[in-house]
C-alpha cells in the first residue's frame, strides 16, 4: 500500500510541476512582450529551480538566454547557448543567435564567399514586354525599381507583379533613399528627384545617398553633393576617367578607369586616397563592411579588401551589376532579364522578433532583418519562412516603416541607461566622445533595437562601434527603418503545450531566424 501511495505522489508531482513551470513560462513571455525584461528574467530564474520537462528544455534555455543578453549578461548567455547546441544541434534560432554572438564577441573575419542565383525578373511576362535592356536597379522595402532606357520606363516590382511608369526622358541610373525618394539620371545628364528635374551635368555617374541625406554623383573631375538648398563640390585631381561610383558611410568612392584605381574621398574633410586594383575593373560595388566587389573586364566577380583578392564567380552574361546586401542583381540583356543572387560570406544576418499580437484568428509578428552592422535588409518577403511548431505554414509578409526615437544621452548610457530601454521600438541615441564601450554592449544594443551615434570629435574606435550598431556619426537624417509583419492563422492550443513560432530569412548557407513562444495562457492574456 505504501508503495502505491509513493508512486501516486510521484505521478501527481510530475503532472503538477510541468503545469506550474509552463504557466510561469507563459507569464514570462507576456512580461517580455510588455517590455518588463527584469521581471521576465526573474521569473525564468525561478523556473530553473523547478523540474523543467525535457521536451521544453530548449525553449526555456533560449528565452532565458535572450533575456540575459538584454540585461547585460552576454558572455554567460553565449556559454549557455553553446551548451544548448549539444542538446539541439540543429535548432535554427539557437544557431542564429550563437552565430551573431560569435561575430560580435570574437570579431570573426570574412572568409570564403558564395553566390547562388535564386530568382529572376523576366522582361517579357505573359506575352507583355515590361523591360528590354535594363541598365540599373534600386531597392527599398518590398520594391525593386528597374530602369529601362529603350522604352523610357521605370518599372516597379515586388518580384511577382509589375507596375510600369512611362517617363518623359530616357533614364539610365536609379537610386532611392530610405524615405522613398527616387533619384533618376537620364542619358543626357539630367538628374530628377521624384520625376522633378533638379540639375544637369556633363557626364554624371550616380554614387548613392549619404547617411546625412545628400544625393551624391561624380561628374567628370568632381564629386557633387546635392542638397535641397543647392549642391557642394569636391574636386578630383589627376583628370580621372570615372566609370562607376559608390558611397559608404561618409566616403564617396569612384572608379578611375585610366589608372585602374579607386579614389576614396572623405566628404567631411575632403581627404582623398587612391587604391590600386589588382584586376582590370569595369565596375564595382561596396560590401557591407567597406570592402569591394569588383567586376573585371572579362565578367568575373572578385572580392577585394585592399590586400587580398578572392575570385567569386564568372558572369560574362551580365552587362552590369548592382549590389544591395545580400543581393546581387545581374543585368542579362541577351535574355532580357535580371537575375537575383544571394552573395555573402560567413557573416551573420540578424533576425529579431521585436513584438507580436493576436486577433481572434491571426497572429502577427513584428520582425527586423538586418546585416551584421545593423543596416536594414530589403526584399525579405522573397526569402522568408514562417514555422509553427517547427513546421512550415501558409503566411503573409507585409512591409511597413517605423520611426526611431532620437535623443541625446551622456557617458552613462551604455553602462546604465541602455538597460531601461526594453520596448524594442527603435531608438537612435547620440552619446558623448568619452563614452566607454565593449563588444558585450554591442550585443545588447542589437537585441534592444538601439542605434548609437557619436559626435564628429569622437575617437575612431567609438565611431566604428557606432557604425557597427547600425548608427553612425552626427545626428541621423533618416529615422525610418524596416519592419516586417508576418501574419498567419494560428492554431489555438487546448492544453498548456508550448508552441514555438519562428520567422526566418533563408539563404543557401543557413536559415537565420528568431522564435517566440505561444501557449494557451499567452493567447488568453494577450487577447484581454
Amino acid at each position: 500500500m505504501k508503495k502505491h501511495i509513493v508512486l501516486f505522489f510521484l505521478l501527481i508531482t510530475l503532472a503538477v510541476f510541468p503545469q506550474s513551470v509552463r504557466e510561469m513560462f507563459s507569464e514570462t513571455i507576456v512580461e517580455w512582450a510588455k517590455g518588463n525584461v527584469d521581471s521576465a528574467l526573474q521569473k525564468m530564474e525561478e523556473i530553473f529551480y523547478k523540474p523543467v520537462p525535457a521536451e521544453d528544455l530548449a525553449e526555456f534555455w533560449y528565452l532565458r538566454a535572450k533575456l540575459m543578453i538584454e540585461t547585460g549578461r552576454v558572455r554567460e548567455a553565449y556559454e549557455d547557448l553553446k551548451n544548448l547546441l549539444v542538446v539541439v544541434p540543429d535548432q535554427p534560432e539557437v544557431l542564429s543567435l550563437v552565430h551573431n554572438l560569435e561575430f560580435i564577441l570574437q570579431g570573426k573575419k570574412t572568409g570564403s564567399f558564395y553566390m547562388k542565383t535564386l530568382r529572376t525578373l523576366d522582361g517579357f511576362k505573359n506575352g507583355v514586354e515590361y523591360f528590354f535592356s535594363p541598365t540599373d536597379v534600386a531597392v527599398l522595402g518590398k520594391t525593386i525599381y528597374v530602369v529601362d532606357p529603350p522604352n523610357s520606363r521605370l518599372i516597379e516590382t515586388d518580384g511577382y507583379t509589375y507596375r510600369v511608369k512611362n517617363l518623359s526622358f530616357r533614364p539610365e541610373q536609379a537610386f532611392v533613399d530610405r524615405e522613398g525618394n527616387i533619384f533618376l539620371i537620364s542619358e543626357n545628364g539630367d538628374v530628377y528627384r521624384n520625376e522633378e528635374k533638379i540639375g544637369s551635368f556633363l557626364h554624371p555617374i550616380g554614387a548613392g545617398i549619404l547617411d546625412s541625406g545628400e544625393f551624391v554623383l561624380a561628374d567628370v573631375n568632381r564629386i557633387v553633393l546635392m542638397k535641397n538648398s543647392g549642391f557642394d563640390e569636391i574636386p578630383l585631381g589627376g583628370n580621372p576617367l570615372i566609370t562607376d561610383a559608390e558611397v559608404y558611410r561618409n566616403r564617396v568612392i569612384v572608379l578611375d578607369t585610366w589608372s585602374n584605381s579607386l579614389i576614396v574621398t572623405n566628404v567631411d574633410g575632403g581627404e582623398q586616397q587612391r587604391i590600386s586594383l589588382p584586376v582590370p575593373t569595369r565596375s564595382f560595388e561596396m560590401f557591407y563592411d567597406g570592402s569591394y566587389l569588383l567586376l573585371d573586364q572579362f565578367g568575373t566577380i572578385y572580392h577585394f579588401d585592399g590586400r587580398k583578392l578572392l575570385k567569386i564567380r564568372s558572369v560574362p552574361q551580365y552587362v552590369n551589376i548592382e549590389y544591395d546586401y545580400p543581393y546581387l542583381f545581374g543585368m542579362d540583356w541577351q535574355n532580357h532579364r535580371i537575375e537575383i543572387s544571394i552573395l555573402k560570406s560567413s557573416e551573420p544576418i540578424f533576425v529579431h522578433i521585436d513584438s507580436f499580437e493576436f486577433t481572434t484568428d491571426r497572429m502577427l509578428l513584428y520582425a527586423r532583418v538586418e546585416n551584421a552592422f545593423g543596416r536594414d535588409i530589403d526584399l525579405v518577403h522573397l526569402f522568408s519562412d514562417l514555422l509553427e511548431a517547427r513546421g512550415r505554414v501558409p503566411f503573409e509578409v507585409s512591409y511597413k516603416t517605423r520611426e526611431y526615437t532620437f535623443y541625446i544621452s551622456d557617458e552613462e548610457f551604455l553602462s546604465e541607461k541602455i538597460y531601461r530601454m526594453n520596448d524594442r521600438k527603435g531608438y537612435c541615441v547620440l552619446v558623448p566622445p568619452d563614452t566607454n564601450f565593449s563588444n558585450e554592449q554591442l550585443a545588447v544594443l542589437k537585441l534592444k533595437n538601439v542605434k548609437l551615434h557619436s559626435t564628429p570629435d569622437a575617437p575612431p574606435g567609438l565611431k566604428e562601434f557606432c557604425y557597427r550598431s547600425g548608427g553612425g556619426v552626427g545626428t541621423p537624417h533618416f529615422l525610418n527603418h524596416n519592419l516586417w509583419v508576418f501574419s498567419f492563422s494560428y492554431v489555438k492550443p487546448i492544453t498548456e503545450e508550448i508552441i514555438p513560432i519562428s520567422a526566418a530569412f533563408r539563404t543557401p548557407e543557413m536559415n537565420y531566424s528568431d522564435t517566440v513562444y505561444v501557449t494557451k495562457k499567452v493567447i488568453e492574456l494577450e487577447l484581454k
